[in-house]
């Protein structure tokens, strides 16, 4: 049914200040000083209009568009397990307006006029097994909206799930979906330390218990002194962040590529920088985070230990000395080369120094293979191989003879020079050196790192930026949800 509605309205001219109002004789001066302007419209009102092929819109706080589709306020990518979750549904018409005449909706079977059915859904489409509960409040005195606010529980884990809705409104059948997201276990969530967060303090005071007396009786230390200072699971325990600040002490305030930011903003005010501050004050573990995320994230790799020249074992083989060592090669051993090469390894006999060898022919000069096989030995070195060995004046030093026909050179099969005056014999080499296979392997040790990657609690990938942003997220939203209770 509609109705006919006239509407007045004019400005509102309290406001407006005229230059000679102190001069008028009135109390307060609180009364409009230019005449009103009154202005009329005709409205037509329905009380109940129909809904025609409406649908059902998700949020997380109910403001999801007028005639037009909002997704600000959508389910975040990330959850937790036996986390309330809160959201809201609206009835809306098919180009986006929500039905605000109609009667508030109540969790039902969702096919009996205003009552909703809710369903939790993974990929597959599957139910899953979900608590859903109302928020609106015994006391809540709205009854109309055409919406259900209320909030659900899942004590599983699942990726791409989704709420699924049906329900009837004016007597109109309504669906909707919401967006995907995460459901991740809160134990086995994304977590971080950086280097010296290790520390357990805990277990530090107790290893500091020689008498039999308190040795056999550690109550105070556990249940009393334990519980102050934490232990190493907790990164925001006292005995962890002190240990931090004072091991980090000149990262933290000193080094500009892992400074936290107040520490870096105070740095380039030394140098006259300037520097757009912001004045949020961060609770004490989201703050950690903003440091520690806040760095290039390059710096977050771990600088390992590349160096693949590790050829002296010092007699000890067995704690990684000389693991790019191979076997000894005889000079007389035929060795790969062409696009097989393989560097090789020779170890002077009076310095005991090692070197390593470049087989590749492309960097040599007048590299002598032994046949179309494109292979070779150390017998028929040459000082023009651009080796550096620190050999008699003569070995391997070859002078060229022509040809008394046709003046060039004569070669073997394309491969080898024949008429060639030799010097010193190269079978002396083997009294001025030793020659290796190479082991093409790294150290891999870790020489800095300021991700302790090394930590059981540290979890996220950094070996990708995408890596790193993908968990930057769900951190955070971990950080905000157990701060908050919410898990």
């Amino acid at each position: 049914m509609a109705k006919n509605i006239n509407i007045f309205a004019n400005f509102d001219t309290t406001a407006v200040t005229d230059p000679e109002k102190e001069y008028y004789n009135l109390p307060q001066n609180n009364l409009p000083i230019l005449n009103q302007i009154t202005a009329s419209t005709l409205i037509k009102i329905r009380g109940n209009a129909p809904i025609n092929n409406g649908k059902l819109s998700f949020s997380t706080t109910g403001i999801d568009g007028i005639g037009y589709d909002d997704n600000t306020f959508n389910f975040d990518k990330f959850y937790f397990q036996n986390q309330t979750i809160y959201f809201t549904v609206r009835v809306k018409t098919n180009n986006n307006y929500p039905a605000k005449y109609l009667k508030n909706l109540t969790l039902g079977n969702g096919f009996e006029n205003n009552t909703i059915d809710i369903q939790l859904k993974d990929i597959n489409n599957t139910t899953l097994n979900a608590t859903f509960s109302s928020d609106f409040g015994i006391l809540s005195a709205d009854e109309l909206g055409g919406y259900f606010k209320g909030a659900f529980q899942y004590d599983g884990v699942g990726n791409d799930l989704k709420l699924f809705a049906q329900a009837k409104s004016n007597n109109i059948s309504l669906l909707g979906f919401s967006n995907t997201f995460n459901i991740n276990p809160v134990s086995a969530s994304k977590d971080f330390r950086k280097i010296n967060e290790d520390n357990n303090q805990k277990d530090n005071f107790l290893s500091y218990l020689y008498q039999p007396n308190l040795k056999e009786n550690p109550t105070f230390f556990t249940d009393f002194l334990g519980q102050i200072v934490g232990d190493a699971n907790d990164p925001n325990t006292l005995g962890v962040k002190v240990y931090e600040k004072i091991s980090n002490f000149l990262l933290n305030s000193n080094d500009i590529d892992y400074a936290n930011i107040d520490n870096l903003i105070s740095n380039l005010k030394l140098i006259d920088s300037n520097v757009n501050k912001f004045s949020e004050q961060y609770p004490a573990s989201l703050k950690r985070i903003v440091d520690f995320f806040s760095i290039n994230r390059s710096n977050l790799k771990p600088i390992l230990n590349k160096f693949n020249q590790n050829f002296d074992s010092q007699g000890r083989p067995s704690a990684g000395f000389g693991k790019n060592l191979g076997t000894e090669i005889k000079i007389s051993d035929t060795l790969s080369g062409g696009d097989n090469f393989k560097p090789i390894v020779a170890k002077e006999k009076f310095s005991g120094s090692y070197s390593l060898i470049n087989t590749d022919p492309t960097s040599a000069f007048d590299f002598r293979y032994l046949g179309s096989n494109k292979t070779f030995e150390i017998s028929s070195f040459n000082t023009r191989w651009g080796w550096g060995l620190s050999l008699p004046k003569g070995v391997g030093d070859f002078t060229y003879l022509t040809d008394e026909l046709d003046n060039n050179l004569v070669l073997e099969n394309g491969f080898r020079i024949l008429n060639e005056k030799g010097g010193i014999s190269t079978s002396i080499i083997p009294e001025y050196y030793t020659f290796y296979n190479f082991i093409s392997t790294t150290d891999d040790s870790n020489i800095f790192s300021f991700y302790d990657y090394k930590n059981p609690n540290s979890n996220i990938d950094v070996s990708s930026l995408s890596g790193i942003n993908n968990c930057i997220d769900e951190i955070i939203l971990q950080d905000i949800y157990s701060g908050t209770n919410l898990i």
